[in-house]
């Protein structure tokens, strides 16, 4: 009997000791959830401010991209930051709105990322996205007790800037790796009405015939742009070695060792749909009318008759005569053509000669200023009338003008990997830019080879946006 009872009190303390180290334990971890819980609720309240502050500061600089370059983005977005984060600007590289680069900067405590990328194809030659990163570290109040002294928390946050994006033409002609060789001959003469680029040299072998560009844009009709802005000669290399003259008689200056124009290499026109109409043959891509629809050609291009307004993508394609062909609608050359503009797109599954002789067409679709605020690029052309790339998927086959040509484009021809040829007893029309590699218009008979401005010429990226946070 003596013994049992002696048995029980012993069980029943060690029952005890186990409720006592339950509890212990149970005590224990309830101050260790209380303490994460605590801390934890002061990383979340940390990180909905982030959160409001790096979207305030994303709108704010997005809304703030120009021409200048993204320097003023960032300025805005870190002039956003600043009084509610609790540091004062300059800080770091960040040193005005003409020099505050992308990149990460530590003030305050926090960690601030501010970097730049393009929308709608980068067709503008300036950024239109900001993403804005914030950190921050801080102490743990309770968490250090099991560990943790310091809380991070971080939000992102990115923001376009509203409205369609644009991308100026800077040149009439240019010839972005040789020559610009336009030769007169005879009783022709040759005209380029805005600014020039030539890789190599710009201009004529033949003195008494040399090609003449005014002094000031003019603009295709032949009135003076607005403002007179100067006309100028950019070359690539050293001194000129072809002649030219200015045809009012002023100086037309020139400025040596400028990089190759290369801001349209990602600009390329979509054809509409998704996906868009897919065509092997030319009986499957004509309508009832027997005109050619926009739409993606596999291995040929459209040949003589009339374009719908939009985009044709030609792939896989060694014929890429174009015929007497041009737009359903066809306005002027040099004016919008909203109802019936058509891009041609070429790229490096192509191959051959894109023979343009006898071709009208007319890729301008939007010639608004740049405050419009209503329908813009309602084609999709972005104003470009031929499109072939550049780098590995660029179009490198050649384009051709042969004689008594009677071609005439309107628009932005961007083929910066072909070398561009003309026969001397042929009169093309170009009006808007062509940016080819190399450009040989030989001299002889009596053709008239004519490359006419249009004023504040652009790319046009797509419809209105509403800009604002893109996530």
């Amino acid at each position: 009997m003596r013994v049992n009872m002696l048995s029980r009190f012993q069980g029943r303390r060690a029952q005890r000791g186990q409720a006592i180290a339950i509890v212990a334990g149970m005590i224990v971890a309830l101050v260790v959830l209380g303490t994460m819980v605590f801390d934890v609720g002061l990383a979340m309240s940390d990180r909905r401010n982030l959160q409001a502050h790096a979207d305030a500061a994303a709108l704010a600089g997005a809304r703030s991209y120009g021409p200048a370059g993204p320097s003023n983005a960032h300025w805005v977005a870190m002039q956003y930051l600043a009084p509610v984060l609790g540091f004062s600007l300059p800080t770091g590289a960040c040193s005005s709105s003409a020099n505050c680069p992308a990149g990460t900067y530590s003030a305050a405590g926090y960690q601030i990322t501010l970097s730049d990328s393009f929308r709608v194809n980068g067709i503008y030659n300036y950024p239109s996205v900001l993403d804005v990163v914030l950190t921050h570290q801080q102490p743990s109040i309770f968490a250090r007790m099991v560990g943790y002294t310091q809380l991070t928390t971080a939000a992102a946050a990115r923001a376009s800037t509203p409205g369609p994006q644009f991308n100026g033409a800077a040149y009439a002609v240019a010839a972005v790796s040789g020559d610009a060789m336009i030769n007169g001959g005879g009783a022709a003469f040759q005209t380029v009405g805005g600014p020039v680029y030539a890789y190599g040299s710009f201009g004529a072998n033949n003195g008494p015939h040399s090609t003449g560009v005014p002094s000031v844009q003019t603009n295709y009709d032949g009135t003076t742009c607005p403002g007179s802005p100067p006309n100028q000669l950019d070359n690539g290399g050293g001194g000129n070695g072809l002649n030219y003259h200015t045809t009012d008689g002023n100086p037309l200056p020139t400025t040596s060792n400028v990089p190759p124009p290369n801001n349209y290499d990602n600009a390329s026109p979509v054809p509409a749909g998704s996906p868009p109409p897919f065509y092997n043959t030319a009986v499957q891509a004509k309508d009832a009318l027997g005109n050619w629809k926009p739409g993606i050609y596999n291995g040929f291009a459209p040949s003589g008759g009339t374009m719908n307004g939009g985009v044709y993508k030609i792939v896989n394609s060694a014929n890429l005569s174009l015929g007497t062909i041009t737009n359903t609608t066809y306005t002027a050359s040099g004016t919008a053509d909203p109802l019936g503009a058509v891009a041609i797109v070429l790229d490096s599954s192509d191959t051959g000669t894109l023979d343009i002789t006898d071709a009208k067409l007319n890729g301008l679709d939007d010639l608004y200023p740049a405050g419009y605020t209503g329908t813009r690029d309602p084609m999709g052309t972005h104003n470009f009338v031929i499109f072939g790339g550049n780098g590995a998927s660029g179009f490198a086959g050649t384009m051709s003008v042969g004689p008594a040509a009677t071609t005439d484009l309107s628009g932005i021809i961007y083929l910066p990997k072909v070398d561009y040829s003309s026969n001397g007893n042929s009169s093309p029309e170009f009006t808007g830019s062509v940016i080819v590699a190399s450009m040989t218009v030989t001299g002889g008979g009596n053709g008239v080879q004519v490359f006419h401005w249009v004023c504040d010429l652009k790319a046009v990226a797509g419809q209105p946006y509403q800009g604002g946070l893109l996530r």
